[in-house]
C-alpha cells in the first residue's frame, strides 16, 4: 500500500523537455525484474551512467549532481511519461525516492500507473511550469512544496499564498494519494454502502432483476 501523501516539501529535478519517454525513464534492458520494487538504480539509466561496464555516474547527467541526487519531486514538460505502458517507469521513479511529478501533460496511462503506486500526477500550466523551473534552478536547496488538500504548490523561497501555484488533480484520485489507498481499498470500504443503495433500489424496482433484493 503506498504511504499517504498530503504535503511535501522536497528538492525538486528541473527537467523541462516535451515527450520524457518510458524508456527515457526506464530503458528496456532494465526491464529485467519479477518484483514491483527495486527499480530505482535503472532510473534514466542510459543517460544516468556512464558506457562501459558497471555503473559509473555520469556527472553530467542532472540526477547524479547534488542537491539534484536528493530530488522527491520532478518538473517537466508536456506528454510525460509517453512511448508505452510499462508501469516499471513509475516504480523506477518510486523507488529512487519521487513522490510528486509536475508537468504540463502525461500520457494518460502513465498518469494512472502513477496514481495506483503513490506517485502524484500534477498538470501545471507551461507558464507556470517554466516560473517554478527558473526558481529551483536559481536556489534548488529551498525546495518545493506541495499541498494536495489546499491544491497549491510553491516554491520555497515564495511561501505567499500570493506566490502559490494551483493545481487540478481529480477528487478520486486525490483522495486514494491523500489517503495511501488503493481504487479495491476505497471500493472495499464503500461495499456497505453500495450494497445498501443496490438492496434499497431493487426493493423499490424489483423488476430492474429477475433476482429481486
Amino acid at each position: 500500500m503506498p504511504a499517504p501523501l498530503v504535503r511535501l516539501h522536497a528538492i525538486a529535478l528541473p527537467l523541462l523537455r516535451d515527450n520524457v519517454d518510458t524508456d527515457e525513464l526506464i530503458p528496456v534492458a532494465e526491464n529485467t525484474r519479477a518484483s514491483t520494487y527495486g527499480w530505482g538504480d535503472g532510473l534514466f539509466a542510459a543517460k544516468r551512467y556512464l558506457a562501459g561496464p558497471g555503473r559509473a555516474p555520469d556527472p553530467d547527467f542532472i540526477l547524479n549532481r547534488p542537491p539534484y541526487d536528493r530530488a522527491a519531486m520532478l518538473v517537466s514538460g508536456a506528454n510525460f511519461g509517453c512511448g508505452s505502458s510499462r508501469e516499471s517507469a513509475v516504480w523506477a521513479l518510486r523507488d529512487h525516492g519521487f513522490r510528486v511529478v509536475a508537468a504540463i501533460s502525461f500520457n494518460e496511462t502513465f498518469k494512472r500507473n502513477c496514481i495506483v503506486n503513490g506517485l502524484a500526477p500534477l498538470i501545471l500550466a507551461r507558464a507556470d511550469a517554466e516560473d517554478l523551473v527558473g526558481d529551483i534552478e536559481r536556489d534548488p536547496f529551498a525546495g518545493v512544496s506541495v499541498d494536495l488538500e489546499r491544491l497549491e504548490l510553491s516554491h520555497g523561497s515564495h511561501r505567499g499564498p500570493a506566490d502559490s501555484i494551483s493545481f487540478d488533480l481529480d477528487p478520486f484520485y486525490r483522495a486514494l494519494l491523500m489517503t495511501g489507498q488503493t481504487e479495491d481499498d476505497m471500493l472495499g470500504a464503500l461495499q456497505p454502502t453500495i450494497d445498501a443503495h443496490r438492496h434499497a433500489m431493487l426493493a423499490a424496482q424489483p423488476w430492474l432483476t429477475s433476482w429481486g433484493p
